[in-house]
């Protein structure tokens, strides 16, 4: 597909040059093996935080396959939109964290699976939702609703109230325009969080290119979070890489003794979520 022209929502976008999606090979261009080397620089605390999966093996084995009619609210590992290291991951972040705050930015089955951790374990935390059309019917689970896109939000206010130890996630549109959601997540709500808070993005490749069943769609956000860590991100740490975990022979066999747990369908083993856990935050202007 070849166009000079975009159709977003109520708007056209006219463009200079002829664009045609396509898949490159990220993964061998040096960009793309710098990624690798940032990633693996930090195996161990991947490692660790695949070992901290498996602790909640048991209780995320009790979850049911497949949806339960007369309990929408439960979560369910073949749901179609969100794979087991992702749920796994947002389940045990929150079961091991015990965060005061979670905060997610487009809401759905994760919505459910971090309110069936909270249950499991008896835990204190409040979930934020910010999303103008939630996937799933999410609103009698969370303690917080927020139908606006993010860009139309208090960003200070909302980051104001999130400290060490919470956990943000982040499935919206994916897409970087002009004062989108993407790029107000990367340049107002990232610089605005904590120290110490987990931070995952989900429908992220890196170090590999987008799916090709995403050209159609005209995704660019992980292009962002590429650029982040190449340009530095020193103090931060990079805790699952779901897409590339699965794929990483040094990671692989960790993932999958993991999950490895008769309850969880090993149909649904993969996952596209990358997190990080914020460092010091470099200071600017003196401050």
């Amino acid at each position: 597909m070849s166009t000079k022209g975009l159709s977003w929502g109520p708007f056209s976008v006219q463009l200079d040059y002829d664009y045609t999606p396509a898949v490159r090979a990220l993964e061998i261009s040096k960009g793309g093996r710098l990624l690798a080397e940032r990633i693996l620089r930090d195996r161990s605390r991947i490692e660790e935080t695949l070992t901290r999966i498996a602790v909640f093996r048991e209780d995320m084995g009790r979850i049911p396959a497949n949806a339960v009619e007369e309990d929408p609210e439960q979560p369910y590992w073949t749901n179609g939109w969100l794979p087991a290291v992702d749920a796994a991951m947002l389940y045990s972040l929150v079961a091991s964290h015990r965060p005061s705050v979670y905060l997610e930015v487009g809401s759905g089955n994760s919505t459910k699976f971090v309110r069936r951790a909270i249950r499991d374990h008896s835990l204190a935390t409040r979930i934020i939702s910010i999303d103008p059309c939630p996937r799933a019917e999410v609103d009698a689970i969370c303690d917080e609703v927020i139908r606006s896109p993010i860009e139309n939000v208090d960003i200070d206010n909302v980051a104001a109230r999130l400290k060490s130890g919470d956990v943000v996630f982040v499935d919206n549109s994916h897409r970087g325009f002009q004062n989108s959601d993407v790029t107000v997540c990367f340049m107002e709500l990232m610089p605005a969080l904590p120290s110490g808070v987990c931070f995952g993005v989900h429908d992220i490749y890196l170090p590999y290119d987008y799916d090709p069943c995403h050209l159609d769609y005209f995704y660019n956000e992980q292009y962002y979070l590429g650029m982040y860590l190449l340009g530095g991100a020193v103090n931060d740490k990079i805790i699952m890489p779901a897409w590339y975990s699965c794929r990483e022979p040094a990671l692989a066999p960790h993932v999958v003794t993991a999950l490895d747990h008769p309850g969880i369908p090993h149909s649904t083993l993969s996952g596209s979520s990358f997190w990080m856990e914020f460092g010091a935050r470099v200071p600017t202007n003196g401050e």
